[in-house]
C-alpha cells in the first residue's frame, strides 16, 4: 500500500436511530447472490459467507444483495477481492455482534474482513499465506491481506451495532486498495474497539457513539493506513 494515503472521510455522530435506507426495494440482478434474515436470532455469519463465497466464484467479482432484517454474527465474516455487499429494504439490514461473543475481548476482533486472495487463488510464496492479517476470529492463516491488487471491494447501506462487553470488537477491517468504498453505513459500537480500522484510500464514514467507552470513541485516531 502507498505511504502517502488520500483521506476523504466524513464522520456523522448519529442519533440513537440508524439512518434511512437508500436502496428501498429489491434490485433485480440474475448474476448477484441474495440473502434474505433469519427468522429468528439465528447466528447468520455461516449464511453470509456462504453467498459472498458463492458470489466470488472462481474471478474477482459479484454482488450479494442483503435484505433488511437483522443478522447476528458470531465469527469474522470475509469479503473477498472485487466482491460488495450492499443492503436493500425500507430499513438498512444490521450485522450484531451479541453482547460478549468469544473472540471480541482480547486484542482484535474483526466481524467483516476485506481480504487480498480469494479462496481459489495461491499465494505467490507458495501454499503458505506468509502474514495472515490480525483479528479473525477464530483465527485463520488461511486468509491473505489486501495488498495494491484489491480493487472493486465494497460495503454499502448496512449497518453495525456492537453489543456490550465486546471491547476488542472491530466492525470493518477495510484494507485495500482502489475503487473500494464504504458508504451509507452506521457503527453503532456500544463497547467495541472501532467502527472502521486499517482503512484503506477513500473513506465515506457515518458513525454512532452513543453508549461508548472512552477508547471506543477514538474513531479518528482508527482511520488510516498502518502501511
Amino acid at each position: 500500500m502507498n505511504k502517502a494515503v488520500m483521506v476523504a472521510v466524513t464522520l456523522c455522530f448519529c442519533p440513537a436511530a440508524f439512518a434511512a435506507s437508500v436502496i428501498t426495494s429489491r434490485l433485480e440482478d440474475p448474476k448477484a447472490i441474495y440473502v434474505d434474515p433469519p427468522g429468528t436470532n439465528a447466528d447468520s455469519s455461516a449464511a453470509l459467507q456462504a453467498a459472498i463465497d458463492k458470489a466470488s466464484g472462481t474471478g474477482r467479482e459479484g454482488i450479494v444483495f442483503v435484505a433488511a432484517g437483522r443478522y447476528t454474527i458470531t465469527r469474522t465474516v470475509y469479503l473477498w477481492p472485487g466482491v460488495r455487499l450492499i443492503g436493500y429494504g425500507a430499513t438498512r439490514p444490521v450485522f450484531v455482534l451479541p453482547p460478549n461473543t468469544p473472540g471480541f475481548q482480547k486484542g482484535i476482533g474483526v466481524m467483516v474482513m476485506f481480504t487480498g486472495l480469494t479462496p481459489h487463488e495461491q499465494p505467490r510464496a507458495g501454499d503458505r499465506i506468509a502474514f495472515p492479517p490480525p483479528g479473525s476470529v477464530p483465527p485463520n492463516n488461511n486468509v491473505a491481506d489486501a495488498n495494491p491488487n484489491t480493487f472493486y471491494s465494497a460495503m454499502s447501506n448496512i449497518d453495525i451495532e456492537i453489543g456490550d462487553d465486546n471491547p476488542a470488537a472491530v466492525a470493518v477491517r477495510f484494507h485495500v486498495a482502489q475503487h473500494s468504498f464504504l458508504t451509507h453505513m452506521d457503527f453503532h459500537l456500544g463497547s467495541g474497539l472501532a467502527g472502521v480500522y486499517q482503512a484503506g484510500m477513500r473513506r465515506r464514514i457515518c458513525a454512532s457513539t452513543e453508549g461508548a467507552t472512552e477508547s471506543s470513541r477514538r474513531i479518528p485516531r482508527r482511520l488510516g493506513s498502518s502501511r
